[in-house]
């Protein structure tokens, strides 16, 4: 194998290294995010007095066995919706992340030209 083909292959698996940092600082920094948003779903409570019945927005979760149910002012239900479908759509991205910081890590442990202490 020519030197040549060495350092280019050797490029290609430093190309997958700096791509497998990249994923697990983006997972760092969604980890962190989904940390700060709120736990559970949105949902409307049914409440039934002297024969009216009221709705109102709370916030559904789970803590340990138990479901609660945080009432959620009508001002502030829209945007904790908009927190909802975020924290969604940041554990999808967590998901296809890992799978992709899973590939590279098989590719990566692969790499002929690693040095032996690193093996």
């Amino acid at each position: 194998m020519s030197r040549k083909t060495k350092s280019s292959d050797d490029s290609v698996y430093q190309m997958l290294d700096s791509e497998r940092a990249r994923c697990e600082a983006v997972l760092e920094r969604i980890d962190r995010e989904l940390a700060n948003l709120p736990k559970g779903s949105l949902c409307q409570r049914r409440v039934v007095s002297n024969g009216k019945v009221y709705l109102y927005p709370c916030l559904k979760y789970r803590d340990g066995s138990e479901v609660k149910l945080l009432h959620v002012s009508r001002e502030k239900a829209e945007e904790v919706q908009a927190q909802v479908e975020r924290k969604k759509r940041l554990k999808q991205a967590a998901k296809e992340t890992k799978v992709r910081l899973a590939t590279l890590r098989t590719l990566l442990a692969r790499n002929p030209y690693r040095r032996k202490e690193e093996r």
